[in-house]
């Protein structure tokens, strides 16, 4: 029994707050990036399946899993990207990649993975 309720004690994670810093991402931009750096481990369709995949262990984030939806927002992506995950293949790209670098990315796996199939509107940053 204790296994099933703590599926259910994960807190609600605000999906509207923006990125630190006052930073906006562009999507757009996030997306060449992605492709181009994160596709390889987390798959271009963010499900965590990229060529690489395999290998690495512990395995790379599922953007499309809904436990993953329902826990990283913008601010949570940016921090993830910046800071990197120790005792795995994720770097900390805040030593070779800029903070708008950074925004831009999360912005992009925000809108295609994390918040895909819902409205973007709903998710919005909140206004400042």
């Amino acid at each position: 029994a204790a296994a099933a309720t703590a599926s259910t004690s994960v807190p609600q994670v605000d999906m509207t707050a923006g990125l630190p810093n006052g930073l906006k991402g562009d999507a757009k931009r996030g997306g060449a990036f992605y492709l181009a750096n994160c596709a390889t481990c987390h798959g271009a369709r963010g499900d965590g399946a990229g060529p690489r995949a395999y290998v690495i262990n512990p395995k790379p984030r599922n953007f499309i899993a809904d436990e993953s939806r329902a826990r990283f927002n913008r601010a949570a992506l940016y921090a993830g990207i910046s800071e990197g995950r120790l005792a795995s293949e994720m770097p900390a790209w805040k030593q070779v990649a800029t903070p708008q670098q950074i925004a831009d990315v999360a912005e992009y796996v925000f809108q295609s993975f994390i918040i895909r199939g819902e409205s973007a509107k709903t998710a919005a940053p909140a206004p400042k």
